[in-house]
């Protein structure tokens, strides 16, 4: 393994922990502000609407100046959005803080997914992609129990600790983690402008269209779920901070073993398409299942069922790109990400739009509903293509 691998994992780690400890509160938190269902649900993807915006241009300027520079960049960013919503007086201000913190996370994933694509062959990529993501996941098992007992007594305190957490990651890269591009790109390329509309209809329409809206359908379950759940599980469950940091550290264990041990075997024995598309069902029948009945361990059962399938077929996907690119593998990735970031922001509208309508189950049926299209269109395209 390359020596940068390991430096790559703690960073992402310890980044992805300070943002678990305190996403899961955000819902509770909007609520103390006077916010409705509506207000979480675009609070959330205000968030994801900066990602969508920013994640292609942070990963241009990662092919043209370095993978370090823009993590430093994104890990400063984070650090001030937290210290932003320690203090927030207001639901204005809390909004401010989610949208920095949106501009920051755009160059932590992708710009670490384009690193990875640096220093490893093709061959090895999925697996070390998967680890990448398992490591996502690992923060986001520890995290959210830590914020749920923080958050416990107020929500200034988890913030606190997780700008701490931030500072410390940035003290961390500025010295251990060393650039991993040896071949920077000459200019940036902006001809089709600053941010991405146009990118992201051209990307619908390329030849990775489908692993695009894969990625779509991805985070569209995991922003609906990151609005629904707390909500869910306060209404049903009477559940709090620490019942929610709680089940967020069961699924990020499950999705971590899912991405560590599983996703390797997996893949060796079946290969990545079919890979995919074994994940994507499992979550589709997880969140069908998940709330059909008023039972808190069928919830969690059917919703790590999902986790599992999440854990499988996105990380695949994203190794599926980044072979099929070849150059500008930061470009690619920060377009793929934004494809997700779209997700993210739809999904939480979506949620916050509907669950006043419709019930609390809705966002879950929602999502089982875009998943299903995105099987089928796989089916259709990727895996004929594949014979």
């Amino acid at each position: 393994m390359d020596k940068r691998i390991p430096l790559l994992y703690v960073t992402v780690f310890i980044n992805i922990l300070g943002f678990g400890m305190v996403f899961p509160l955000f819902p509770l938190f909007a609520e103390t502000l006077k916010a409705s269902v509506l207000d979480i649900g675009l609070l959330a993807a205000s968030f994801s609407f900066a990602q969508f915006l920013t994640s292609p241009l942070l990963g241009r300027m990662s092919d043209r100046f370095g993978r370090k520079p823009i993590i430093i960049f994104s890990i400063i960013a984070s650090t001030i959005s937290f210290f932003i919503a320690a203090f927030a007086p207001s639901l204005t201000i809390l909004y401010v803080s989610r949208i920095i913190h949106g501009v920051a996370s755009a160059g932590i994933f992708p710009i670490a997914s384009a690193y990875i694509a640096d220093i490893t062959s093709p061959v090895d990529r999925a697996k070390y992609l998967g680890k990448i993501a398992g490591v996502f996941s690992l923060g986001f098992m520890f995290g959210p129990v830590i914020g749920g007992f923080l958050g416990s007594s107020g929500f200034t305190l988890p913030f606190l600790v997780a700008a701490i957490v931030s500072l410390l990651n940035l003290a961390f890269i500025s010295v251990m983690l060393p650039e991993s591009l040896t071949k920077k790109a000459e200019k940036m390329v902006l001809r089709e402008g600053l941010f991405n509309f146009t990118q992201v209809y051209h990307g619908l329409r390329g030849d990775f269209g489908v692993l695009f809206f894969l990625l779509f359908s991805w985070a569209f379950y995991i922003g609906n779920f990151q609005v629904a759940i707390p909500l869910y599980m306060q209404k049903l469950f009477s559940a709090g901070t620490v019942e929610n940091g709680i089940f967020f550290s069961v699924t990020g264990a499950a999705a971590t073993i899912a991405q560590w041990f599983f996703l390797p075997l997996v893949i060796k024995r079946i290969g990545e398409l079919m890979t995919i598309l074994i994940g994507i069902g499992l979550m589709i029948v997880g969140q069908f299942f998940a709330t059909i009945w008023a039972s808190q361990i069928l919830f969690y059962s059917f919703f790590i069922v999902s986790i599992i399938g999440s854990g499988l077929s996105r990380p695949t996907v994203n190794a599926v790109l980044s072979k099929a690119t070849r150059t500008g593998q930061g470009a690619t990735m920060g377009l793929a990400f934004s494809f997700e970031s779209l997700g993210r922001v739809v999904g939480p509208l979506i949620a916050g739009v509907t669950i006043s309508s419709f019930g609390l189950r809705f966002p879950f049926w929602a999502t089982v509903v875009v998943l299903t299209v995105g099987l089928i269109l796989f089916w259709k395209i990727e895996m004929k293509k594949d014979k």
